[in-house]
């Protein structure tokens, strides 16, 4: 499960997840020369023991002493009164943002943010449920991966209290549990993907550093003869076949050898689903499994799910906070400059630094960072000029947003009194009439054509709460249906909102026994989330499809205005490392690594200045 969205102009989260940590590819030229060969699915490299350096999030000192160096002014310049020029001007104020401005104003840089929506927090939104007013995140919940999540200690020290989630819990099938016995089933069931995918994904990884590396080399006009010779090292004995085409023949186009490097040694798949187990004894729970690693977890179907993101997102000792991830993120932006209902709608880096507009107003910085969602920027909200290089378009094109809605359902009693707190329970049960049409109307994943599959988080930060999860396809096909009435996460509208709301219902009845439902239920006090219905979202987090892991890094590259020097930086979810796919980390550490790279752009472009005659030693 995971449903710990995130982050830049709203997003969300996961739980339990098959983590295993990521190593970022790096300089394919060094992979070729110096990592030893373990050749799996047929071939393969090692996987990659070079670390690309990523800043220690805790040493950033500006995330627990502020130092703010300006007040954010929202209004558009008149007169003889021109705005400010801003060091950096940041799209969106989601933690990625939030993060990013706390280090550069650590690094004495001014900055200003602008948020389309009317707080801060982006994706890290919390709803406050039921008669108690319990606060629950409508998007990104958990902390995954507590011993090695940079947030971990930023929590605690902020004064939040953790809680941690149950996951070890049986499955349901309507409303049979799963015994100790069919429980072991599914952990082994379970292990054996692990093993598989990480596996996979270690050929994935190195496969395509062969094919970048033949790719690059013959762009840069190193003869075929030698990129085939350095290519066949690499490869045993027995399998140089696979280089026939490549290598012989006639001499092609940089383009055509590109494509052909690609095909001939990317031979291992990159889809996820490709390794479930399939032993008999397996078959009853496949479709859990599936589930549970696929639009649970990754927010989309296991089919469209990489499987190196599969692999490497870090998960297990995952926790809850008490006031909501909301919160935690809305504190984190203290004292921070923000404009706020301020939809960017164009970015120009054409010039000697960058104008950001919104609506008719306009700001003047020396670089942009861009943080929204990859829905925003498939969705072309904010226009680029010039036009973003071919790398780029092409990496937010291959990215998608997976979905995730959550029902969340305040209770009058504890109709769960032999579960834990902070329980994650897998459900698989019948639909009929209404909903049972729905689903195969839209061809919607189903069990015996019959079953749903879903998740539900019982008693969070131990209240009468139930929060239902569907992921993937049916999270995207029930917001669908309040698409026209309804734009945002909240309160329920019986329009749209009553399937979602059946279903879950349906499961709680079914799984605590209770016939009579509705009288356990606070009936007014439901709300939803819909984020693919979101403007500043489309979506819950970013999903790499399968092929197309390693766009979140192309995603990530800063961009040169026409004399050379970086103008535009990207920071998200959607551009962070494997291990922190579409997370709270991932954002946060973007937003950090996004702001020294600035830095370390500004300084080189002063240096350069101050060679020219057109600034003095002390920058000015």
């Amino acid at each position: 499960m995971r449903p710990d969205f995130p982050l830049a102009e709203g997003h969300q989260s996961r739980p339990e997840k098959f983590g295993i940590q990521r190593f970022r590819f790096i300089q394919y030229s060094m992979i070729i020369k110096a990592i030893p060969l373990l050749f799996l699915c047929g071939w393969s490299l090692m996987p990659s023991t070079i670390h690309a350096l990523v800043p220690n999030p805790l040493q950033a000192g500006s995330i627990t002493s502020p130092q703010p160096l300006d007040e954010a002014d929202c209004k558009e310049p008149k007169g003889d009164h021109p705005g400010h020029k801003y060091d950096a001007i940041i799209v969106g104020a989601g933690i990625a943002g939030l993060s990013a401005a706390k280090e550069l104003q650590h690094l004495r840089r001014s900055v200003l943010i602008l948020e389309a929506n009317n707080r801060i927090g982006g994706r890290a939104y919390v709803g406050y449920i039921g008669d108690d007013k319990v606060p629950i995140d409508y998007g990104g919940a958990w902390i995954h991966g507590i011993p090695t999540n940079p947030l971990t200690g930023l929590v605690d020290s902020m004064g939040f209290k953790r809680e941690r989630t149950e996951l070890n819990l049986p499955y349901f099938i309507n409303d049979k549990e799963a015994s100790g016995e069919e429980k072991k089933v599914f952990d082994h069931a379970v292990e054996e993907y692990e093993d598989a995918v990480t596996l996979a994904a270690k050929s994935v990884e190195d496969q395509h550093a062969l094919a970048e590396f033949a790719c690059r080399e013959y762009k840069n006009h190193v003869p075929r003869k030698t990129i085939c010779r350095d290519l066949e090292r690499q490869i045993p004995h027995g399998k140089s076949s696979v280089l026939s085409d490549l290598c012989q023949g006639r001499v092609r186009s940089r383009e055509q050898f590109c494509k052909l490097a690609d095909k001939d040694l990317r031979v291992t798949s990159d889809v996820a689903q490709n390794y479930i187990p399939h032993a008999m004894e397996f078959n009853d729970i496949i479709p859990l499994l599936i589930a549970n690693a696929g639009p649970l977890e990754s927010a989309a179907e296991l089919a469209k799910t990489s499987a190196v993101d599969g692999a490497h997102f870090e998960a297990g000792e995952d926790d809850l906070i008490d006031k909501g991830m909301g919160a935690f993120v809305e504190k984190l932006g203290d004292g921070l400059p923000v404009c706020l209902n301020s939809p960017v709608t164009e970015v120009d880096y054409s010039m000697d630094g960058v104008n950001v507009r919104v609506g008719d107003r306009v700001f003047e910085g020396s670089s942009a960072l861009v943080t929204v969602s990859v829905g925003v920027l498939k969705k072309k909200k904010i226009a680029f000029k010039p036009e973003l290089p071919k790398e780029k378009l092409q990496a937010i094109d291959r990215l998608q947003m997976g979905n995730m809605q959550k029902v969340i359902v305040p209770l009058n009693r504890d109709i769960f009194p032999n579960e834990p707190m902070n329980s994650w329970i897998l459900y698989e049960g019948d639909l009929s009439g209404e909903a049972l049409d729905f689903a195969k109307k839209h061809d919607l994943p189903l069990v015996k054509g019959t079953r749903v599959v879903m998740g539900l988080v019982i008693k969070p930060l131990n209240t009468n709460i139930a929060i239902g999860f569907f992921g993937g396809d049916w999270a995207k096909a029930l917001e669908k249906r309040c698409e026209g009435i309804e734009h945002g996460s909240g309160k329920t509208n019986s329009k749209c909102d009553d399937l979602s709301i059946a279903i879950t219902k349906s499961a709680l009845s079914t799984i605590s026994g209770e016939k009579k439902i509705d009288e356990d239920i606070q009936e007014e006090g439901i709300q939803v989330t819909r984020w693919s219905l979101d403007s500043t979202s489309f979506g819950a987090y970013s999903v790499a499809e399968p092929g197309s892991w390693y766009e979140r890094e192309i995603l990530a590259e800063p961009v040169e205005d026409a004399k050379g020097t970086k103008r535009l930086f990207f920071a998200g979810e959607g551009t962070a490392r494997a291990i922190y796919n579409g997370s709270y980390p991932g954002a946060y550490e973007s937003g950090l690594k996004a702001a020294r790279d600035i830095h370390a752009a500004m300084l080189e472009a002063e240096e350069k200045a101050i060679k020219a005659g057109r600034l003095d030693s002390k920058g000015k």
